[in-house]
């Protein structure tokens, strides 16, 4: 869940007993209230409530809107008006994705210097509320959570620096050249 950036995530284990509460027609919840299986739908149906309350009740976007500037060859994310540059091949060089990260180790494969400071972001677009999904000009294919993004900018010295806050200075003309690719609903 963390490395997708979700809040919650649950493991439902197959109970028997659950099978069988379906068949009669009995919620678990109501036959079995002391049940573990029932303890994680309360669990799990809580989490969706809080989830979709801060959805609805927070003011906030549901995601960050994001653009690639052209111009300065820089990744525009802005959060509810804070925003942050980030370099595309900075981004590329952070992809967490089987063939760039050992799965069980979490050893880094993707050598970073074979991602060129060129590569562009070429199809990008939201998945869900959680992620960013892109495609490069090299032919690679990501998934970036919302929240390794924007947790980025607290980050900002080190190797994997994704980006720094955008400029005031830069901010009229990029506005006139960015090209929005993602945006909130």
């Amino acid at each position: 869940a963390d490395m997708w950036g979700m809040d919650a995530a649950f493991s439902m284990p197959l109970f028997p007993e659950l099978a069988a509460s379906g068949d009669s027609g009995v919620p678990m919840a109501l036959a079995s209230p002391d049940h573990p299986a029932s303890a994680l739908y309360r669990d799990l149906a809580a989490a969706v409530v809080r989830e979709v309350s801060k959805l609805r009740f927070s003011g906030r976007a549901s995601h960050p809107e994001v653009a690639f500037d052209t111009a300065s060859h820089r990744i525009i994310v802005n959060d509810n008006g804070e925003e942050q540059e980030i370099a595309p091949a900075e981004l590329r060089r952070a992809c967490r994705c089987a063939e760039c990260v050992e799965e069980m180790t979490g050893v880094q494969l993707l050598d970073p210097d074979s991602v060129p400071e060129t590569i562009a972001p070429l199809d990008w677009g939201p998945v869900g509320n959680y992620a960013l999904a892109v495609t490069w000009s090299d032919g690679h294919k990501s998934l970036y959570p919302y929240t390794a993004i924007l947790t980025s900018r607290q980050k900002q010295s080190g190797p994997n620096n994704l980006g720094t806050g955008a400029g005031e200075e830069r901010e009229a003309e990029r506005r006139r050249t960015a090209t929005t690719v993602a945006g909130a609903p």
